[in-house]
């Protein structure tokens, strides 16, 4: 008779963020995740993900996903978005596409993908790829939760947009919640224009309510 295998545990990621003035806060979309660990029900995680344009800005700003994940990109706005990205990783270029369209791309490699449109240089997102499907993004209150995950050892990796990233060990107990704190030091980040696909400067936004 086969031995019945210890019940799943649950990871509780607590994530903050400390500024320059020393103060602390919950660091929001923050992505916490063991690479390559599996868990038991990956219904939680909603297929394909979806970043979209909505009024000029990607929404959500921070997902993660899989590797071999697909994801789609959709246009709600009234405008014209053209987006791509030039991470070694994942270079894209999805054109020119019109409010109502749709277009999408298939994430192979693990890794932190930025995200912008070529006509709006406002716009950024990041893209996490993670190694297997333990993974979850931290809410307002910095708080991730990873349930369903087989007992055992582990190298947590944490990242934020504002944080960089840091890995922690970390041992799932069977049937038992598993908290870990992880601070992260954004003290020295600091907002940086980026260039268009081309690697030049933006125009100026002079006519940007009809500009595409």
């Amino acid at each position: 008779m086969s031995p019945i295998p210890a019940p799943p545990g649950q990871v509780q990621v607590n994530v903050v963020l400390v500024h320059a003035d020393g103060s602390k806060g919950p660091a929001a979309d923050a992505i916490a995740w063991l690479p390559g660990a599996v868990i038991s029900d990956p219904s939680q995680h909603k297929a394909p993900a979806t970043i979209g344009q909505r009024q000029k800005a990607f929404d959500p700003h921070v997902e993660v996903v899989a590797a071999g994940s697909e994801v789609s990109f959709p246009n709600f706005d009234r405008i014209y978005h053209n987006v791509f990205s030039l991470s070694e990783l994942a270079r894209f270029d999805l054109g020119l596409y019109r409010n109502g369209a749709s277009r999408s791309v298939t994430f192979a490699k693990p890794g932190v993908v930025r995200i912008y449109c070529n006509i709006h240089p406002t716009m950024s997102a990041f893209l996490v790829v993670v190694a297997g499907n333990a993974y979850a993004k931290t809410g307002a209150d910095g708080v991730a939760l990873l349930p369903q995950v087989t007992p055992g050892a582990y190298r947590l990796s944490v990242w934020h947009e504002r944080g960089g990233e840091r890995e922690l060990d970390v041992v799932v107990k069977p049937g038992a919640v598993t908290p870990v704190d992880v601070s992260l030091d954004a003290s020295r980040w600091r907002s940086e224009p980026h260039k268009n696909k081309y690697g030049k400067d933006y125009p100026p936004p002079d006519d940007d309510q009809t500009r595409y």
